[in-house]
This record gives C-alpha cells, structure tokens and sequence, in this order.
C-alpha cells in the first residue's frame, strides 16, 4: 500500500506514501501518520462532488 516515497501533502514530511485519488481524477499522496485523516479528506471531498454532480443533471 505505501510504496512510493516523497512528501506527504498533509504533514509536509519526507516519507513512504501512497496515492489517494479525488473523483475529479487529481490525487495526493498521504504518509501512514496521516492515512486516516487523509482518507477521511477525500472521501468527504468525493461525496460534496457527487451530490454536486447529481444536482447539476437534475438541473439540466
């Protein structure tokens, strides 16, 4: 699971990464210290971007 090394976008700290992905296709790369609060970031980033889509083609 963490296989890439560099910097965490959370902490800002050199490390073992891995990549956690957005539904818009970006991603960012979370250390195991902050896997938790990074996961729960972009799940919740991932929801308020569905709802977001689904209103939008209610709309249309």
């Amino acid at each position: 699971m963490f296989s890439t090394e560099g910097t965490c976008d959370w902490c800002k700290k050199p490390s073992v990464l891995t990549q956690l992905n957005y539904i818009d296709g970006k991603s960012n790369h979370s250390c195991e210290d902050c896997i938790e609060l990074a996961t729960l970031d972009v799940r919740q980033f991932n929801i308020a971007e569905q709802r977001q889509m689904e209103r939008q083609s209610v709309h249309c």
